[in-house]
């Protein structure tokens, strides 16, 4: 089961909201399956069905977590008009089996759809999420 903080997955949203009609990035960051970091990544795509974060803001950050002994927990990414459940592309282009995939929805209608996932060997096994105050 993985654990968010609530302060997260509102930065989460926040997030996804603010860069609507197109998809938003960011990475968790932390160690093993307890995350204490949020980093958004701007999507250099800007599109409303396809992501790519940007490369350089990416390698920046990884310097920084590998400097902090930090680690990529999980991937997040919003869908705009579509359920949080990955598409063919997220699967095929997904690049760290160990790490979390997060899909924010915006298609709802006051509620939070967010669910997680482990993409491994063209496979996307949805996770058990908890958050917490």
């Amino acid at each position: 089961m993985w654990v968010i903080p609530r302060v997260i997955i509102n930065k989460i949203l926040g997030h996804a909201q603010r860069s609507a009609p197109a998809e938003c990035v960011g990475i968790l960051s932390g160690n093993g399956q307890d995350i204490t970091g949020w980093h958004p990544l701007k999507n250099s795509l800007n599109q409303t069905t396809r992501f790519l974060a940007d490369p350089q803001q990416q390698l920046a950050l990884f310097k920084t977590l590998r400097q902090e002994q930090k680690e990529v927990v999980a991937i997040y990414h919003s869908h705009p008009t579509t359920p949080p459940v990955p598409s063919e592309t997220d699967i095929s282009q997904s690049e760290y089996p160990q790490a979390l995939y997060l899909i924010v929805s915006l298609n709802t209608e006051g509620c939070l759809e967010v669910n997680g996932y482990r993409i491994k060997n063209g496979q996307a096994i949805e996770e058990s999420l908890t958050i917490k105050d």
